[in-house]
């Protein structure tokens, strides 16, 4: 199962959730405040390999280049 990465639209507090992929977009409380206005978000993830190396997805900027400046090694 997925962990899915959401926000509270009236108390913008960000939490988490382990939800089969039926369910990503389905109705969720706040834990916070209790509201039903719930934007599911991106988020980051690693994945790695037998061979133990890394392959990291990395959020890009709105013009395509590194979040980070070209610091984090994405090569973007």
């Amino acid at each position: 199962m997925p962990m899915y990465e959401y926000e509270c639209a009236e108390c913008h507090a960000v939490f988490m959730r382990l939800r089969r992929m039926d369910q990503d977009d389905s109705e969720i409380n706040c834990p916070t405040c209790g509201s039903t206005d719930i934007q599911r978000q991106i988020s980051v993830f690693a994945t790695f390999s037998k061979d133990n190396s890394a392959n990291l997805s990395v959020p890009l900027s709105g013009d395509g280049t590194c979040c980070s400046g070209g610091t984090c090694g994405c090569s973007a």
